[in-house]
């Protein structure tokens, strides 16, 4: 019997034809910071220069004394120019006065860096002249940051900000403008506050550490890595995305950034070994949307978590480990059983990277990886000193030996700091809105009120509430950056779940992957649209299919809240058990879902798969009921995957005509 496949590919009927690199495809954001000008590169190295001069406290040394809100002040004004000169540097009429405009920002924003300990004092007296600086800077935040990262955020902060002026009919406190201006400027918890600092202090790093790891070589050494570890098997190619978007992604934390970094080499792969265009872009955008989920390097969320929470950014690394493995293991499963189902074989290995050759001409590249994880897990330094330290053994090791030909020199720092800054400074607007909100939320007290909503929404049941901030969190993400939505809802929602019993890190993570499920979940998914382009897809079909090989992300969040062990939180016995049962039962739901296991099965022994796998994939813990659901959800299991031994061939209950899709 055969089985239409509808993952495969009906125009391609050759195999690989080589591994020659495609051109690269640019970033999808609502405005092209890809190609900036002189001015706009120029800006973005001074950018990463105040960043890594604040970190290794380069101003100590001329003894000055400087506040944290003063780079914090100087490296927003920068973000601002960089963005204004870099959207119009194309032509276009408005160019002139947008160039202009950003300069008069950044030095706004350079004059409250300078004479930040003078302004702070003066303030009380709430003087016209800084009223009105502040008025101008804050608006000019707002729309460019609504031109480049897309207008929810700065909707959604002026909403926040008409419900401070208007407290008196809504029962809020009410606010003056002129202190409400003042204190979203100056204040250390409106926009000079925690979201920048940890743009400032760690992203910036982090991002400048993975630019000079792709400038010596570092990105294509991990592709090769992939390519030579899992290309030879059956859908080895989308194995081969899976694996390299994961390398990618541990120093990355960025999505659309994966996509592009990894996608340009492995989406063509894939389709020529015969996937769908829809199917290979949906499987690069999945893979790359986990590098925010995916330790060491989470993203700018969880460094905000870690400071939200008062714990070393570790706990959070080791938290995450579980379920970004469930997440990169089902994709994994789902590949497998793609490729089974449709008998693509893998990559001809004449056409492969020697992985021996590979890790001989790259083994250096380990090396500020083994200092990166030292770092977190032996010292378990701050990230910031983590970063430092990786940037400083890559560019030794890199300058002692080079990658097929690609050594680091002064030129590529230059240029990796140039695209460091630029990359930086849409995600400096960002945290700079997110600090507003996070300032607006605690001066008018609406976290408490909105918390208050949540909870009598949910009517006390706690499976209510967390389906609410669920959708609410996907919602808002799909407008939002992930750590502007992060940072909202942590803010107003978690409160909520950690009053209704569920630990703090369960919480914040749970956020967090529902947040940063809008990269894949349509009607934005901007991961999808980056790599439905470079496959030349049907963007929807592209997003459905990433949503599909994702719903590990969906379903695991629900379970973790309940079960700490799936964060390695709890006694060993009790984690050992959530951890098996959990990739056993997402091995099944993976089968069912894409419904091939040793063979094609039928409607109802999917269902079966998939229903008694997520029975499966709840922890045990030690409560009887769902010690009970586990045993029955893996005896059925059993039964099932055995069933194909003792029943003669070509026997399936339910079994869907050939005709059908699966």
């Amino acid at each position: 019997m055969t089985v239409r496949d509808d993952t495969v590919s009906t125009t391609s009927g050759a195999g690989p034809t080589g591994l020659a690199l495609p051109p690269a495809v640019p970033d999808p954001a609502p405005e092209d910071l890809a190609q900036p000008g002189t001015i706009a590169r120029a800006l973005g190295f001074i950018l990463v220069f105040v960043s890594l001069s604040w970190l290794v406290e380069l101003h100590r040394y001329a003894d000055i004394v400087l506040f944290t809100e003063q780079p914090l002040a100087l490296v927003t004004g920068l973000s601002l120019a960089i963005a204004a000169a870099a959207i119009f540097a194309r032509g276009s009429r408005t160019r002139l006065f947008a160039t202009m405009f950003g300069f008069a920002l950044l030095a706004m924003l350079s004059y409250v860096a300078i004479d930040y300990p003078r302004l702070s004092l003066v303030a009380m007296m709430r003087p016209a002249w800084l009223i009105t600086l502040a008025v101008i800077a804050l608006t000019g935040l707002l729309l460019l940051t609504g031109r480049v990262v897309g207008w929810t955020i700065m909707i959604v902060v002026c909403l926040f900000i008409a419900a401070a002026l208007a407290g008196q009919w809504i029962g809020l406190p009410t606010i003056a403008p002129d202190r409400l201006a003042l204190y979203l400027l100056l204040d250390p918890n409106g926009l000079l506050g925690l979201p920048v600092r940890v743009a400032l202090e760690i992203v910036i790093p982090f991002v400048f550490f993975g630019e000079l790891l792709r400038r010596t070589g570092g990105g294509e050494f991990m592709t090769e890595i992939a390519l030579s570890g899992f290309g030879r098997f059956r859908g080895g190619s989308a194995k081969a995305a899976v694996g390299a978007s994961a390398l990618f992604g541990t120093i990355s934390g960025n999505a659309v950034s994966n996509v592009v970094g990894t996608g340009i080499v492995t989406i063509p792969l894939m389709k020529r070994t015969g996937l769908r265009a829809e199917v290979a872009g949906a499987v690069e955008a999945t893979a790359s949307t986990g590098g925010q989920l995916m330790p060491p390097v989470m993203g700018a969320a969880a460094f905000v978590m870690a400071d939200l929470l008062r714990v070393p950014y570790v706990e959070i690394m080791i938290a995450a480990t579980v379920p970004a493995l469930l997440y990169y293991g089902a994709i994994f499963v789902q590949i497998d059983r793609m490729a089974a189902r449709s008998g693509l074989h893998g990559i001809p290995a004449n056409e492969l990277p020697r992985f021996r050759t590979t890790i001989r001409a790259g083994v250096h590249f380990l090396i500020p990886f083994a200092a990166l994880f030292a770092a977190f897990l032996v010292f378990q330094t701050q990230p910031q000193v983590a970063a430092l330290t990786a940037i400083v053994v890559l560019i030794v090791v890199t300058a002692i030996r080079s990658y097929r030909g690609q050594r680091i020199g002064w030129r590529a720092i230059v240029e990796a700091g140039i695209d460091t800054g630029i990359q930086a400074a849409p995600l400096i607007l960002i945290t700079a809105a997110a600090g507003m909100l996070m300032g607006l939320i605690s001066l008018t007290g609406l976290g408490f009120s909105l918390a208050g909503d949540a909870m009598a929404a949910s009517g006390g049941s706690l499976y209510t509430l967390l389906i609410i901030i669920a959708v609410i969190a996907v919602i808002f993400g799909m407008g939002m950056p992930t750590v502007a939505v992060y940072i909202m809802l942590a803010t107003v929602l978690a409160p909520a779940l950690i009053e209704a019993g569920i630990s703090e890190i369960s919480a914040h993570l749970f956020i967090l992957y529902f947040g940063m499920l809008s990269m894949v979940t349509p009607p934005v998914a901007l991961a999808s649209i980056t790599a439905a382009k470079i496959a030349n897809a049907d963007m929807w079909r592209t997003s459905w299919e990433a949503v599909k090989l994702a719903w590990v992300a969906y379903l695991v969040p629900f379970l973790f809240v309940f079960s700490p062990a799936l964060l390695l939180s709890g006694n060993a016995i009790d984690v050992l058990l959530a951890v098996i049962t959990a990739f056993v039962g997402m091995t099944a739901v993976s089968v069912g879902i894409i419904g091939f296991a040793t063979r094609p099965i039928g409607y109802l022994e999917r269902a079966a798969y998939i229903v008694f796998g997520v029975m499966l994939m709840i922890p045990p813990g030690s409560h009887v009921i769902t010690i009970l659901i586990n045993i029955v959800g893996a005896v059925v299991l059993i039964v099932l995957a055995a069933a194909p031994y003792f029943i003669k061939p070509g026997f399936s209950v339910s079994q869907p005509p050939a005709s059908s899709k699966q």
